[in-house]
């Protein structure tokens, strides 16, 4: 058995639920004479929002038919990678939608849901869904969230941070405390939360010096950022029932940065307010009046901040990890935070820098010496089944 926790699709027909008046301003997908996603039109997307397209550019997956065409997608699941189930998250994530309008995103991600809703139920078993929500609106993504819980869907996906209206760059979703009725919720209906590491639109920084190559280089730092503030904002304390699922960032990061944490977090705080020592023109005093008016503003910074636990036991607790099956680092990672932490997953059908795709991934983990059998079961599927489980067993919400 074996759960594939990371693939992708982009429905040709998505949007044609977006009716009435939002219709001329939905996203228009198209595609060549081959039957290959090429591009997209987006009318609705506000064009002084900066950042590149607000839907993923032709390349890598969008180049493959499997990425729209389902049954050719499960034949490639049942004749060339052998697996039985797996978990497609949107081709757009959350991001495309958090800074237009509000209505406009509501009815795209239920069309895009509604989709979704149908291909799980024409493949029962095989296909797990994971919803979008508009989280610019947080009543109406936990109205969207439920409505998914009570319709079998897996797990709600996320970006990684969160778009700031009139402001060049994005927030790690830790800094925003106005989206914690939605954590709330999302605890109360045991519902998962992934977290989509590489996007190709809004960012913390500026990684246009990069160019494309910058957002496979510097993702997963970004994508730490905001891992980081969901911990040093106190969300987890409040609401310690929450699952993130953090993907396609590889496992190498975790041990370093656990470590890091642990150390920065179990120290004293800095209190500058009673010292009075000369510095330049000014006193440590004037410092220490400037980082609490910092802290008042932005509650997640970790250096203001002290959590009621170690890093490491968020990352026990509350965090999911899909791995990448090359990374020579993996066995590592699950010996330092327990097999019981991994979801196996293939990013379907986008291809490997090299630019094959993951076919080769259930033999890679399979052959791995440095992985026991018993950590390669869970890892396969019992992790993902005893995950998701809780998302669509009824009983709870």
């Amino acid at each position: 058995m074996i759960i594939d926790c990371d693939t992708h699709l982009m429905p040709r027909e998505a949007f044609d639920g977006v009716e009435g008046k939002f219709a001329p301003r939905k996203p228009i997908l198209k595609f060549n004479h081959d039957g290959l996603y090429v591009d997209v039109d987006f009318p609705g997307y506000p064009p002084e929002v900066p950042g590149t397209s607000p839907l993923l550019a032709p390349g890598s997956g969008a180049m493959f038919k499997s990425l729209w065409n389902v049954p050719l997608r499960m034949a490639d699941y049942d004749n060339r990678l052998g697996i039985e189930q797996h978990v497609i998250l949107p081709q757009f994530s959350g991001w495309w939608s958090y800074l237009i309008e509000v209505e406009l995103a509501l009815r795209m991600a239920r069309s895009h849901n509604e989709v979704l809703l149908r291909l799980m139920q024409e493949y029962p078993g095989r296909i797990l869904g994971t919803a979008l929500v508009a989280l610019q609106d947080v009543a109406g993504s936990i109205h969207e969230m439920k409505w998914a819980r009570e319709n079998g869907f897996c797990a709600v996906v996320l970006d990684k941070v969160f778009p700031v209206k009139d402001h060049p760059y994005s927030e790690p979703l830790g800094s925003h405390r106005e989206l914690w009725p939605f954590f709330k919720r999302a605890e109360e209906l045991s519902m998962p939360i992934y977290l989509h590491n590489v996007q190709h639109g809004h960012r913390i920084s500026n990684l246009s010096l990069f160019q494309r190559d910058g957002l496979y280089i510097f993702a997963p730092e970004e994508g730490q950022m905001s891992l980081v503030s969901l911990i040093t904002s106190g969300l987890l304390d409040e609401f310690p029932g929450l699952q993130f699922i953090y993907t396609e960032a590889g496992t190498s990061f975790i041990k370093p940065l656990v470590l890091k944490l642990d150390k920065i977090l179990e120290a004293p705080p800095i209190d500058y307010a009673d010292q009075e020592e000369p510095l330049g023109n000014r006193t440590l005093t004037k410092v220490g009046e400037r980082l609490r008016r910092a802290r008042a503003l932005h509650p997640a910074q970790i250096f203001l901040e002290k959590n009621k636990k170690p890093a490491s036991h968020y990352f026990k607790n509350n965090f999911y990890f899909t791995i990448e099956t090359e990374e020579p680092e993996l066995p590592e990672a699950i010996e330092f935070l327990g097999a019981e932490r991994f979801l196996f997953a293939t990013d379907y059908p986008h291809d490997d820098p090299g630019g094959r795709m993951k076919f080769q991934d259930v033999e890679l983990l399979r052959s791995n010496p440095k992985i026991s059998e018993a950590d390669k079961e869970l890892i396969r599927w019992r992790n993902a089944d005893r995950l998701f489980h809780r998302a669509r067993s009824p009983g709870s919400g």
